[in-house]
C-alpha cells in the first residue's frame, strides 16, 4: 500500500514538472531579429470593405503579413501569406477614414516596423441593401421585400411591438438571395407596429424602419372541404399516388418519409394539370406546396416540380380547355435558395423542403373556387412529377372587407 502511494505521489510531481516546462517552453529559436517591413502600400475601397497590396521585401524570416485595424472599439486583425500580396479587411459599418497598420511577422513573433495607411471603405452591403428595403401590409400580418444584389450574407429579422408594448421577433431570414421577401404571418387586422433592421456576419447593423400597419384578413382555408375534379384534359394519377393525399394534413418528413402525394403518369409530354375543388368562393392570398424531400435525390431534384402556374375559375368549362372560364392567378418558379447543383442541399435548402416553398398571389386576384395547377417543369425535366401537399390561404368571399 505504501509503494502505490509513492507511486501516485511520483507520477503527481512528474506531471507538475511536465507542465511547468511546457509553460516556460520558447520559441524554437532564440532569434529576435525584426523582419523587414512592406512598402508600396496601396488601398483600393471596396463595399464594406478594402483592398491593401504592397511589396514584400526579400526576407526569409518573414512568416506572414498582419493588418491591424480597430473597428467599433474592437481590434479587427487580418492575416497573409508571404507568398501573396495583397488581403483584404471586410466587415467595416461605414464609410469613413481608418487608419490601418500593416506588419511583417517573424516565425518567433517578431513584428516589423508598423506601416499605417488611412483607408476608407465603400458603403457596406449591409447598409445597400436596407435603403432597398419596403415594408407593407400584407394578409396576416407584414412584409418586407429587399434587394441584395452583392448576394451578401445577411440575416433580415422583420419585429413587432406586442400587446405589453415590447419588441419581440416575428421572423429572422438567413440569406445570401438576390432579392426576396420575409413576412411575419398570425396578425389579428388591428393596428400593429412592425419594424425591420438588418444585420451582417460581423454583427453590423443597420436602424430600424418602423411603419404603423393594419394586417390584411387571412385565415388558411379549409382542406377537407377540397375534393378532386376530373376534366377530360387533366392528367392521369400514377403508382396509387392519388390527388386526395396532397390535402390530408400529413407533411412528409423524416418521421412520414414513405407517406405517398400526388404522382402523374409518365408519356404524355408537357405540360401536366390537375383540377380541384376549394369547396368555397375565396380570394387567394398564398400557396404553399410540400416537396418529396428528405433526400438530396429528389429535394430540389428528380420529379419535384421547379415551374408552375396557378388558374382559377368559379365556373369551370367541362371541355377541361383552357379557356375564357380560366384566369391566371400566378405564374411562379421555385428557387432553390442556395444555388448549389442537383444533389446537393444547404441548411437553408433544408429548411424550405420542411417549411414549404410558398408563392404570394398578386393584390389583384379575383375571387375564385376551382383551381387548376399546371406544371410546365420539373427538376430534371422528367415526364412526370410528384406533389406531396398543398395549402391555400386568404378569405372567402363573404369574410372580405371590400
Amino acid at each position: 500500500m505504501k509503494t502505490y502511494t509513492y507511486l501516485i505521489f511520483f507520477i503527481f510531481v512528474w506531471l507538475i514538472t511536465a507542465c511547468q516546462e511546457e509553460n516556460e517552453r520558447i520559441p524554437f529559436s532564440s532569434d529576435t531579429t525584426v523582419p523587414k517591413a512592406i512598402s508600396d502600400i496601396k488601398a483600393e475601397s471596396l463595399p464594406g470593405a478594402v483592398k491593401l497590396t504592397y511589396r514584400i521585401p526579400d526576407d526569409n524570416i518573414i512568416s506572414y503579413v498582419k493588418a491591424e485595424c480597430m473597428i467599433n472599439g474592437t481590434l479587427r486583425e487580418t492575416k497573409a501569406t508571404p507568398y501573396q500580396n495583397s488581403l483584404i479587411i471586410n466587415g467595416f459599418p461605414d464609410v469613413k477614414s481608418y487608419d490601418v497598420k500593416v506588419y511583417t511577422v517573424s516565425r518567433n513573433e517578431i513584428l516589423s516596423e508598423a506601416k499605417i495607411i488611412q483607408v476608407e471603405p465603400l458603403t457596406p452591403p449591409y447598409q445597400e441593401v436596407y435603403e432597398t428595403l419596403d415594408l407593407f401590409r400584407d394578409f396576416g400580418g407584414a412584409t418586407v421585400s429587399f434587394e441584395n444584389p452583392n448576394e451578401s450574407d445577411l440575416a433580415i429579422s422583420l419585429i413587432y411591438v406586442d400587446s405589453l408594448g415590447f419588441w419581440d421577433i416575428a421572423e429572422t431570414y438567413y440569406t445570401r438571395k438576390k432579392n426576396g421577401t420575409i413576412s411575419a404571418r398570425g396578425f389579428d387586422p388591428v393596428e400593429t407596429k412592425f419594424g425591420v433592421y438588418i444585420r451582417d456576419r460581423w454583427n453590423n447593423i443597420t436602424d430600424t424602419l418602423v411603419k404603423d400597419l393594419v394586417p390584411i384578413f387571412e385565415k388558411q382555408l379549409d382542406r377537407t372541404k377540397f375534393r378532386e375534379v376530373k376534366l377530360p384534359s387533366d392528367q392521369e394519377s400514377a403508382w396509387g399516388w392519388t390527388m386526395p393525399y396532397i390535402w390530408d394534413g400529413i407533411i412528409v418528413n423524416n418521421i412520414n418519409p414513405d407517406k405517398p402525394g400526388f404522382h402523374t403518369a409518365p408519356g404524355k409530354g408537357w405540360p401536366h394539370w390537375f383540377t380541384f375543388d376549394l369547396g368555397v368562393e375565396a380570394k387567394l392570398s398564398r400557396y404553399k406546396f410540400w416537396q418529396r424531400g428528405a433526400s438530396p435525390y429528389v429535394s430540389y431534384n428528380d420529379r419535384n416540380i421547379k415551374k408552375f402556374e396557378i388558374w382559377g375559375s368559379l365556373n369551370p368549362s367541362v371541355t377541361g380547355e383552357f379557356d375564357e372560364t380560366w384566369t391566371l392567378l400566378l405564374s411562379a418558379e421555385v428557387i432553390k435558395p442556395s444555388g448549389l447543383p442537383l444533389g446537393e442541399l444547404s441548411d437553408e435548402d433544408i429548411a424550405e423542403i420542411v417549411n414549404g416553398n410558398e408563392f404570394v398571389f398578386p393584390p389583384n386576384t379575383p375571387i375564385t373556387r376551382y383551381i387548376r395547377i399546371k406544371v410546365l417543369e420539373t427538376w430534371t425535366g422528367a415526364d412526370s412529377f410528384y406533389i406531396m401537399q398543398v395549402a391555400f390561404w386568404g378569405a372567402e368571399a363573404d369574410e372580405l372587407d371590400e
